[in-house]
């Protein structure tokens, strides 16, 4: 993002601040400290660059400027600029010291500022994640300062962006009223801005309830589709903004769309690796979708990017923990967060500590789930303790078997009555025998026999790729290898390096028609194109190998990933058309991205050919 625009555009208003990173003082440094200052200075300003909530002067306008034009207000006044991040990197004993300081540029006062020291042997790597850290620093300053100027401020004179901070602190409220206040102060930001996708993100999030996908209330099925139509208006206004991913991916996987949800989120990664709320958010979701290692690490960065995080972050990160079974760890952090947070957290609390033997701590918390239920849920009417624990399951999306029934077990051991007596030992021996199913390909059709039911679909490289993961099951399958599997007989013959140039300017024009056809929802023109991009690449992929590549943009191995994710996804919605359970039960166990993996909810023993 490279903010060198008039600053009264109205497009101003669409971001949290626009931040000019000053060069450092002249130092004398050797050709190696020099070099690795440069560094930092470029990674703090490429970090600052990904994040959707800065605008950063460009380097060649801001490394160019004299002293005098750097003085913070004459920033302002030329600029734009809101904040100035002034930093040097002095040598030491013992290696390099970065001194960061971040100026608002109005008062020309400094809101933040810290000292890092880095062993010069790691100074690379050590500098780059100060950068990281830097970056978070700042957005999480500016974002306080920006809302508590909002706060004083009367809704009529309130830029977007201000509703939408606004906005979102009505949001963490979560009551009736508040979620009420925070849709005022969205269509505010949208009659200010109509093309503002983040107002539409949070008009999705103020009617989102977990449960609203059971549609158990004429209200729930409204809030459902209301928040729906308003994420879909977000991602087509911006479907490059991160926060619009994560709430569209959030959505999702509460409705039990885990697919789907899996694709959101991994593009908000993809968009944003290192924004420290981003991350957080996600790692819960990530849980629930069967990943709660992946969701561990997640968590772990965002606690080391943002050490001066809100308090959130806290009881978000305990389902990622409980799901891991790392029950230890998970109380500690619930202890550290603030009470009654969220309402199933006595319950989590109670299950831990039931499954580690600690019974009687475990039952101490049962009351104070049911008082917590009754009061945020059942409108302060007494709460039947079987509703409670029933709400409790349906409130969480989990995509696999073991780990709804991981916390049943634990609410039954803590003395919460669970419906099932006996039968948490009953249902893990048979969850232990895996059941028997079929995928096999006949002619130009594939069969598939699953629990009982027979389908037959269309033949399709997703069904192959399938097959693939089927056969392998928990075995992680590069891209590269699926895209570039030979048909037999073909010699996998040589490219040089012009044909490798034509074959990945081919791929990049099929990839721009692509996006096209998806943007006027052109359906036959989309598959028909990504039948060739797939073909395409299978040629190129079988001519350079795997090698190690990085995903850079407009690498073959970001281009497989690319197609073999949609080729998959693709294949799986046929099923799903035909055998609904058999998608279901695909869409939560398939994981696709750089590698491919079939992970199933629950034991199954396929035979495929």
């Amino acid at each position: 993002m490279i903010f060198e625009r008039d600053p009264a555009s109205p497009e101003r208003d669409r971001r949290v601040a626009s931040v000019a990173v000053a060069p450092f003082d002249p130092l004398p440094l050797t050709p190696d400290e020099a070099r690795v200052a440069r560094g930092f200075l470029e990674d703090v300003i490429a970090e600052l660059s990904r994040l959707p909530d800065m605008e950063v002067l460009a380097p060649r306008t801001s490394l160019a400027l004299t002293p005098e034009q750097l003085e913070p207000r004459r920033m302002m006044e030329t600029f734009g600029v809101t904040h100035l991040l002034d930093s040097s990197v002095r040598p030491t004993a013992a290696g390099m010291q970065v001194n960061v300081s971040l100026v608002e540029a109005p008062t020309g006062r400094i809101v933040w500022a810290h000292r890092y020291e880095a062993p010069f042997r790691e100074a690379g790597a050590v500098l780059e994640e100060i950068a990281l850290q830097v970056a978070n620093h700042l957005t999480a300053r500016v974002v306080i300062s920006r809302l508590a100027e909002a706060r004083r401020r009367p809704l009529t004179s309130l830029r977007a962006q201000d509703c939408w901070l606004r906005g979102l602190e009505c949001l963490r409220r979560a009551t009736p009223e508040s979620d009420e206040e925070a849709r005022r102060l969205f269509e505010r930001a949208l009659a200010i801005d109509p093309t503002y996708a983040r107002a539409y993100a949070g008009l999705s999030l103020s009617h989102f309830k977990r449960w609203n996908g059971r549609h158990a209330t004429a209200q729930e099925a409204e809030d459902d589709r209301l928040g729906l139509q308003y994420v879909a208006r977000a991602e087509a206004l911006d479907e490059m903004d991160p926060v619009v991913q994560v709430v569209a991916g959030r959505l999702q996987v509460y409705r039990r769309n885990f697919g789907e949800g899996r694709r959101h989120l991994e593009r908000a990664i993809e968009l944003s690796p290192n924004r420290a709320d981003g991350l957080m958010q996600m790692s819960p979701l990530w849980a629930y979708l069967g990943e709660p290692e992946r969701a561990l690490e997640m968590a772990a960065k965002a606690f080391r990017l943002n050490p001066l995080h809100e308090p959130w972050y806290y009881f978000v990160s305990i389902m990622p923990h409980f799901l891991a079974r790392k029950l230890e760890t998970g109380l500690a952090i619930l202890e550290r967060s603030p009470p009654d947070q969220i309402f199933e957290q006595a319950a989590l609390m109670a299950a831990s500590y039931a499954h580690l033997g600690r019974l009687k701590e475990a039952r101490a918390q049962v009351p104070k789930f049911l008082q917590a239920y009754a009061r945020d849920i059942a409108g302060g009417r007494e709460a039947a303790p079987e509703d409670a624990v029933r709400h409790v399951m349906d409130a969480n999306p989990f995509a696999r078997e073991a780990d709804a029934q991981f916390l049943l077990e634990g609410l039954a051991r803590a003395g919460l009555p669970t419906g099932q007596g006996a039968a948490p030992a009953r249902a893990a021996a048979t969850r232990a025998t895996p059941a028997v199913a079929r995928f096999t390909r006949s002619g130009g059709v594939w069969e598939a026999d699953y629990a009982g039911r027979r389908a037959v679909v269309t033949d399709a490289k997703g069904c192959a790729d399938l097959a693939l993961l089927l056969a392998s099951p928990r075995e992680r399958i590069h891209c590269m290898e699926l895209a570039g599997r030979l048909v037999e007989g073909d010699s996998g013959a040589a490219m040089d390096a012009k044909a490798r140039a034509a074959c990945q300017r081919h791929i990049q024009d099929l990839q721009a028609e692509l996006a096209e056809a998806e943007r006027h929802n052109d359906f036959a023109r989309t598959e028909r194109i990504s039948e060739e991009l797939d073909a395409v690449i299978e040629q190129l992929s079988a001519a350079v190998g795997l090698g190690g590549r990085s995903r850079r943009l407009g690498d073959p191995a970001e281009k497989a990933r690319t197609a073999v994710t949609w080729r998959i996804r693709s294949a799986i919605r046929k099923i799903a058309e035909a055998h609904p359970q058999l998608g279901r039960h695909l869409d939560a166990s398939v994981r696709t991205g750089a590698f491919c993996a079939y992970q199933p909810e629950h034991p199954v023993r396929w035979t495929v050919n």
